[in-house]
């Protein structure tokens, strides 16, 4: 068997400890892959499917094999009461969320925001199953300290997306809908920090950035991207602009 020696590959892409160095390559293979230079050496993802190109149980992930057992548990017993997963899975299950994990933040530095938003929905997918069928109750919490985060990167994601077609109001209707969900998970667990919370910061942040942006008359322009978000059918979205809309209306009465 021979092996490549990959000093001159590593010389070639210097780390540079404070920045994310990510780029693009095209395989052997004529496949597309993702390349994030780490310490001592180079991480390597595929760019659609499970990132460490595995199928596990002959499926996409790991997450997926789990959802289709529950969808044909609950056709059996017509109930998901019943359905529980054991230590061992919920940890291929994390090991699988950390996997995304590096990915979105790979594509989040290459702004493909389209690709971020696909892998922290994954992402979350893989918390809420955890909490909601983990047989041991620490699975169940184990990946939740790290929900504000990913909930944060998918609102900035969405933001961003928006931002690209030229929608500043849905952009901040994202925002605030992230600011929202990351409140709505402390508040769940009975914990006060949402506030102080540095997710919820840099979406503030990002949020004031964002009304920078807007025309004087910013309901206006609230108003048509909501009418425009109807007309296509983009219902979640559109909910998150009339939450901005009430905001609007909301400053808009306070006394100077």
């Amino acid at each position: 068997m021979s092996y490549i020696d990959l000093q001159q590959t590593l010389q070639d892409w210097p780390y540079e400890p404070d920045k994310i160095s990510v780029r693009k390559i095209l395989g052997t293979d004529d496949a597309v892959r993702v390349q994030m230079r780490v310490e001592l050496g180079i991480l390597q993802m595929e760019a659609e499917g499970r990132p460490d190109g595995a199928r596990p149980f002959g499926c996409t992930s790991v997450l997926d094999y789990h959802q289709e057992r529950l969808v044909k548990h609950q056709e059996r017993n017509g109930t998901v009461l019943g359905f529980g997963l054991t230590r061992p899975e919920c940890q291929a299950l994390r090991v699988e969320a950390s996997l995304y994990y590096r990915r979105y933040i790979a594509y989040f530095v290459l702004e493909e925001f389209e690709n971020v938003l696909r892998d922290t929905q994954h992402s979350l997918a893989i918390f809420d199953l955890c909490r909601e069928h983990s047989i041991d109750p620490e699975d169940r919490m184990a990946l939740e300290e790290f929900r504000p985060y990913v909930l944060m990167m998918n609102a900035r994601a969405q933001a961003y997306r928006a931002m690209e077609e030229g929608q500043t109001a849905s952009a901040l209707a994202h925002v605030n809908r992230g600011i929202l969900d990351i409140k709505a998970h402390f508040d769940r667990d009975g914990k006060p920090e949402a506030s102080n919370c540095e997710e919820v910061k840099i979406l503030r942040a990002l949020g004031k950035e964002l009304r920078g942006r807007l025309p004087a008359d910013s309901a206006m322009v609230t108003r048509k991207a909501l009418r425009d978000a109807i007309e296509q059918e983009r219902f979640e979205e559109a909910a998150r602009l009339r939450d901005e809309l009430k905001n609007l209306g909301t400053k808009k009465r306070r006394p100077a």
